[in-house]
């Protein structure tokens, strides 16, 4: 009797606990379809893959809703995404109108919807945020959206594949470009070749620096040579004649006087471009302006080592010839 007793309270705990189990579930469905939702909708104009229905939607990381359909856009090009957001929720955000039913969700001109990634799995949901509309502007559908709509804004990988996209096709317009630039400066090369600028340039410096080495030995025997107590005055002048022979010579030679301008002169004419043949034709007449001074002043160098005291015998005629 005893053991009949227990299988009997057995049975009725079993029972009672199981009736328990349904009416909460009962009561836990009760609730949630008592929440308030609104259904709005948003068109990707990219892949869905890892999005299914059920997915969360999100304001800034906070779930508000979830997706409950997912179908083909009456276009046929781009995804209908139908996401079930709790009115609560909106309500809390500060985005929903007066009077349910009728109040509706406010879309706010720059709120957009996007596609994200949870992690490395693949599996998306949609992202509710605040966009600019510069930047993300509405997209432009060929049909007549809903009243409760809001609009996409491209995913992290579809901009990413965009730019790529973008960069390929302008890849050919580069190459030509680049072309372009390789045969003006080839043109501009073969110019300046042509025209021998470089030769005439290294012909004067070579006869500049043998004016210049003969002037210094000019001088240095100028300097050496003893012309007596009658010819001191004359010296004086001479050296300081000598000293802005220096100067002269200092601005033809050395790393910032004229020959070196002209060599920098000559390294930059390949960077000319439209006035190429006009800047040879005014370089050469420079040069050759160069090489007829530095022709006088050797034949000055040459005179005055045949005959050292032909300053002294200049300034003698000329007092000679005072009254």
């Amino acid at each position: 009797m005893a053991a009949t007793t227990n299988q009997y309270k057995l049975g009725l705990f079993v029972i009672l606990g199981f009736l328990a189990a349904v009416t909460a579930a009962i009561a836990l469905g009760a609730l949630s379809s008592r929440k308030e939702k609104i259904v709005y909708y948003t068109y990707f104009n990219e892949s869905v893959q890892g999005l299914d229905v059920g997915a969360p939607v999100k304001f800034r990381g906070v779930t508000i809703g979830h997706v409950s359909e997912i179908a083909v856009a009456p276009d046929h090009r781009q995804v209908e995404v139908a996401q079930e957001i709790n009115v609560q929720d909106v309500e809390r955000m500060g985005l929903t109108g007066e009077g349910f039913p009728t109040k509706r969700f406010l879309v706010p001109p720059d709120l957009r919807a996007q596609l994200g990634s949870q992690g490395i799995t693949g599996v998306k949901y949609v992202s509710i945020d605040f966009f600019d509309p510069r930047v993300f502007p509405p997209p432009v559908l060929p049909f007549p959206p809903p009243a409760n709509y809001i609009p996409a804004a491209p995913s992290l990988v579809k901009n990413l594949e965009d730019s790529v996209q973008k960069a390929i096709e302008r890849l050919p317009e580069l190459l030509d470009s680049i072309t372009v630039v390789i045969g003006r400066a080839n043109r501009i090369l073969a110019s300046f070749e042509d025209a021998g600028v470089s030769d005439h340039a290294a012909s004067t410096f070579i006869r500049a620096e043998e004016v210049l080495a003969v002037l210094r030995s000019s001088i240095l025997h100028i300097d050496q040579a003893h012309l007596g107590d009658r010819a001191s005055e004359t010296l004086t002048e001479a050296k300081a004649a000598v000293a802005k022979l220096n100067v002269l010579l200092e601005k033809f030679d050395g790393n910032e006087g004229i020959l070196a301008a002209a060599q920098r002169t000559a390294d930059s004419a390949a960077q000319l471009g439209n006035d190429a043949r006009g800047t040879t034709r005014e370089l050469e007449s420079t040069l050759r302006d160069v090489g007829e001074a530095a022709q006088a002043i050797r034949s000055l160098a040459q005179a005055l080592d045949r005959d050292p005291d032909i300053l002294v015998k200049g300034r003698s005629q000329a007092k000679g010839k005072s009254p």
